[in-house]
């Protein structure tokens, strides 16, 4: 059964592999107009200037295209129709003499979308067939053991169950001695997942079906196949019976800044009336992660043996780009910026097969606030202004910063410019404003005290400078709509010793001993980023795991992930199908907004 459904993956995954070109060619022909898009699509690799050219371009494609994709879910599934039905209506546009200009890259740009959605579907159900395998096998570590004396390899990754527990002394929670924070110890509220909800909107709306269908035509994901996930309250606003408190063997804290991104100008055609629309807590990146762990953590599997657990390192927080989501919180996958990173590695190829090379493009520094799914998380919220405060203590930041003190002093924080200003207007998704002062342009680690400054100064010069504020607001009201744009979020785990755990992870050799009676001990620790397949881990066909720790003995603790994540990556084809019909048709409605 296991070698049918392996069949079964591999003829699906072969499915999206001619998704963008085909779907390209398509589009020319339904626009009868191939010259006319073939010189639209300028590709000169031989050409510098050109080259440079493009690549700005796609800058601001893409940073157009993010502002569509992760403001889709504020569209009701009634906006979604009229804005699908229009874009099909594209021949009786031509027909009527109106004239379409259809934009080959942002075509292209959605099409990617729709085909590394489709590998990422496929690919994420091929793993959870093999978690499922994994957690049927009931690995115990003797039985690794054996496999060190004998000789044998160990297996890539393996499903352990049994208890948590370490040598060394409890550590403490942060988030229970700090004011402010105390108060709302239980407490998890996280950002909704846009993707999860374009999906939830494409299952359940038959004002949608027209676009799932669509979907279902280019790349065989039928919205069936993705599987229904809670409702937005049990994913997202829930309460933790834990407290962070008593004999802890973990503790880790995540500190995130949630900004506001992509505004824009809106003119309307009739009355000439332009309206300044600015989006609140949209995009978010990792300024503190620390982590605090007993010496000699160990599992101890249901025979209890042990096997000693080695980490991955709490380094979430990045200067050179969004790094990767920490692993023991359980993210759902960031599916906007894993996209980025493949258009990155692979480039985009057009009509007639000319590519385009992406590699210079600049990393991602902002990405959707994450969805935190581990059950050991006990505190999850925002704060209520743009400084990090919360009731009680506006120094919320400071004390964080304190708890985890080290030889150098109280940790710092990563201060990312582009978190704490307005988009540049016709800029791409790199820029930080002009207006921003040279001292405060550079992504660089700080103090928290440092950090409150800068962002004070920010706001300030943000507010009597940015060009998104009249005639809808005043100078003095942008101030005022700080605190509603932007925040912190604190997140925070912790695990009790002796906790019943299930964990996947690569399997080690810690002390190797050969014959009967031998010494031998097996460490866990992070999956290999490279499977047995070869490819590499960005590449989405290519199985990616990682290091987990979930309660419990059930395999349904390690699916449930998979199917947030199949959702996430559905609600991503969604959205590139329509943006690419959207850049088919010229973007109408808002095609000066792309196009310069």
């Amino acid at each position: 059964q296991q070698q049918q459904q392996q069949q079964r993956d591999d003829a699906h995954a072969k499915v999206p592999s001619a998704i963008v070109a085909v779907g390209l060619d398509a589009e020319v022909q339904h626009q009868g107009r191939t010259n006319m898009t073939s010189s639209l699509w300028s590709w000169n690799v031989g050409n510098a200037s050109s080259s440079t050219s493009i690549v700005e371009r796609l800058h601001a494609i893409l940073d157009g295209a993010g502002f569509f994709f992760r403001n889709a879910t504020q569209n009701s599934s009634e906006t979604w129709h009229a804005f699908w039905s229009t874009m099909s209506n594209e021949k009786e546009r031509s027909a009527a003499g109106e004239t379409v200009r259809p934009d080959p890259i942002g075509i292209c740009i959605g099409f990617c979308a729709v085909a590394f959605a489709a590998y990422s579907v496929y690919r994420s159900k091929r793993e959870a067939n093999r978690i499922i395998s994994l957690f049927e096998a009931n690995t115990q570590i003797k039985e690794l053991e054996e496999k060190v004396r004998r000789g044998e390899p160990l297996p890539n990754i393996v499903v352990i169950r049994g208890t948590i527990s370490a040598d060394g002394r409890d550590v403490c929670t942060v988030s229970p001695r700090v004011q402010g924070l105390r108060d709302k110890v239980g407490e998890i509220e996280q950002p909704k997942n846009a993707w999860i909800e374009i999906a939830r909107q494409a299952k359940r709306d038959p004002q949608l079906k027209g676009i799932a269908d669509a979907v279902v035509e280019r790349t065989g994901v039928d919205a069936a196949d993705v599987p229904d996930v809670p409702e937005p309250g049990d994913t997202y606003v829930r309460e933790s019976e834990l407290r962070g408190e008593g004999a802890l063997v973990l503790s880790e804290m995540l500190v995130a800044r949630i900004c506001a991104k992509h505004q824009r100008r809106t003119e309307d055609k009739k009355t000439k009336k332009m309206t300044i629309k600015r989006p609140c807590r949209n995009e978010s990146y990792n300024c503190f992660h620390g982590r605090r762990v007993s010496e000699g953590l160990h599992l101890l599997d249901l025979d209890g043996t042990r096997a000693d657990l080695d980490l991955p390192p709490a380094d979430a927080v990045g200067l050179a780009g969004i790094p990767e989501p920490p692993p023991l919180f359980l993210p759902v996958n960031d599916v906007w910026t894993e996209f980025t990173h493949y258009l990155r590695r692979d480039g985009l190829t057009g009509p007639g097969g000319r590519h385009q090379r992406l590699d210079d493009l600049p990393p991602m520094r902002l990405s959707d606030p994450y969805t935190l799914l581990s059950e050991f998380i006990f505190i999850d919220v925002q704060s209520t202004g743009d400084l990090g405060g919360l009731p009680g203590n506006p120094n919320v930041l400071n004390a964080i910063g304190e708890a985890y003190r080290g030889r150098d002093g109280p940790a710092k924080f990563l201060w990312e410019p582009r978190g704490f200003y307005d988009s540049v207007k016709g800029g791409g998704y790199d820029d930080v404003p002009a207006y921003a002062s040279a001292r405060f342009r550079r992504t660089e680690m700080v103090s928290a005290s440092e950090l409150t400054e800068r962002a004070q100064a920010a706001a300030r010069q943000n507010a009597l400078n940015t060009s998104y504020c009249e005639p809808s607001f005043s100078r003095e009201q942008l101030l005022q709509r700080r605190d509603q744009e932007n925040c912190f979020r604190y997140t925070e785990l912790a695990i009790p010793r002796g906790t019943p755990v299930t964990v996947l992870a690569r399997p080690m050799v810690a002390e190797a001993g050969t014959g009967e009676g031998a010494e031998c001990r097996i460490r866990l620790t992070s999956p290999l980023s490279c499977m047995e397949d070869g490819k590499a881990e960005d590449d989405p066909k290519s199985d990616r795991f990682r290091f987990r720790i979930r309660p419990g003995h059930t395999v349904e603790n390690l699916l449930r992930l998979r199917d947030l994540n199949v959702n996430a990556y559905y609600g991503l084809a969604i959205v590139g199908l329509v943006f690419a019909g959207w850049a088919a048709a010229g973007y109408p409605g808002m095609g000066a907004a792309l196009s310069t």
